[in-house]
């Protein structure tokens, strides 16, 4: 019986426009499994770039006090030893104006320990006395170069008088490429104790990042049991530390537009899903097509001996093919799409607009089973449609149309 379906398979597809229409059947449907894919690929893209980007230059998670700058204390460090926190690093961090040659520009200054900040954030900024690191960005505008000058205005008061800002030079000593647009174009760094001296801090500081212990966390940092873990975290330290602190997850700068991104997702998901049921259509073209083409064949077959239910599994086995080989070629135009998103210059977005330069399609495994998944399944309903109009005739009634 199999050589008898295999026969059919060929008698079906042999010739050369059913051939045809089968390669662009298959094409169809692979290109419009491709556009959900992609789709869904570069908005899970965004958000976990975005979210990777903020984890490295933040930590897990970060708190300040409600009053303002205050010392980590014994009491803060046993609620960190509880929760079996061990990187976390003390910062200030304060808004200034820098000026180099005319120009002028509001910037964020963080003051941090080298040693303990780069630990936590796994960024690689060292800077001593005097000397300051700027993002990327905000090294290009200004135009400036490792070495040079620049001057650094913060309201720390004034001995001649009171009021007015500060000013103190800083050496460029380097850059860092934090992969947020606004970041790199607002961000600097200095030396957590330079920067206490000029505030009159002592050792307070007015932020602290913390990760959250490593072997609570998996690998992948971009699955969800890492952002609730993080959560976690998050909250058994608010409770541990009380009412008088603000306890935040690294992306709370963006939660809004995560969340946002997340919804349209879903919604332009569906809306997507009448791309795959257009091409469908055209499934259920190609099976009625063959049965009317090859009527007489089909009508053959059944008359020396095939069962209508062995016909119809070798149609839901063509169906099935067809399903296979357009997921297969749907994986190829995602490979083909990420690789044009990543590398063409038409494809380079504004920074200052979407807050990364570059957009990139992530996927995982689940992604494309729920995409492959749902597309079966509206090509087995469409499908049932056809099938139910070949079981209807019946074989006397087929070979008489034929054989008139």
């Amino acid at each position: 019986m199999k050589n008898v379906s295999n026969s059919l398979f060929k008698v079906l597809l042999t010739e050369k426009s059913s051939f045809k229409f089968a390669a662009g059947v298959v094409l169809g449907l692979g290109f419009s499994i491709a556009v959900i894919l992609c789709t869904i690929g570069i908005m899970d893209g965004f958000v976990k770039t975005l979210k990777r980007s903020l984890n490295t230059s933040t930590g897990d998670i970060i708190f300040y006090s409600r009053d303002g700058f205050f010392e980590v204390n014994d009491k803060i460090k046993r609620e960190f030893e509880v929760l079996g926190i061990q990187d976390y690093s003390s910062l200030v961090q304060t808004e200034a104006f820098m000026l180099y040659e005319g120009q002028s520009k509001g910037v964020l200054i963080k003051g941090v320990n080298p040693e303990t900040y780069n630990k936590v954030a796994g960024m690689k900024v060292f800077p001593k006395d005097n000397e300051i690191i700027l993002g990327t960005e905000l090294l290009t505008n200004f135009g400036l170069k490792p070495g040079d000058e620049v001057v650094v205005a913060m309201a720390g008061g004034n001995k001649d008088v009171q009021g007015l800002p500060s000013l103190y030079p800083f050496i460029v000593k380097g850059t860092v490429k934090h992969g947020i647009y606004q970041k790199d174009q607002r961000q600097a760094y200095v030396n957590l104790e330079r920067i206490q001296q000029i505030l009159g801090l002592d050792n307070k500081v007015n932020l602290v990042s913390l990760n959250v212990p490593k072997e609570k966390l998996p690998d992948d940092q971009d699955s969800e049991f890492f952002t609730d873990k993080v959560e976690d975290y998050q909250l058994r330290l608010f409770d541990r530390l009380g009412f008088g602190y603000i306890v935040k997850p690294f992306w709370h700068e963006f939660s809004t537009l995560i969340e946002a991104v997340e919804v349209e997702k879903t919604m332009i998901g569906l809306i997507l899903q009448l791309v795959v049921v257009i091409s469908i259509f055209n499934v259920l073209a190609f099976v009625i097509f063959l049965n009317e083409r090859k009527s007489r064949e089909l009508f053959l077959f059944k008359a020396l001996g095939m069962s209508q239910g062995r016909m119809n599994r070798m149609w839901l086995g063509m169906i099935s093919l067809i399903w296979v080989l357009s997921c297969g070629l749907s994986i190829v135009f995602v490979q083909i799409v990420d690789w044009i998103v990543g590398n063409a210059s038409l494809f380079e977005l504004p920074g200052d607009v979407y807050y990364l330069g570059r957009l990139s399609i992530i996927l995982s495994q689940w992604d494309y089973l729920l995409v492959f998944s749902i597309t079966y399944i509206w090509l087995f309903m469409m499908a049932a449609f056809g099938l139910f109009k070949i079981k209807k005739q019946s074989i006397l009634k087929g070979l008489r149309k034929e054989f008139a």
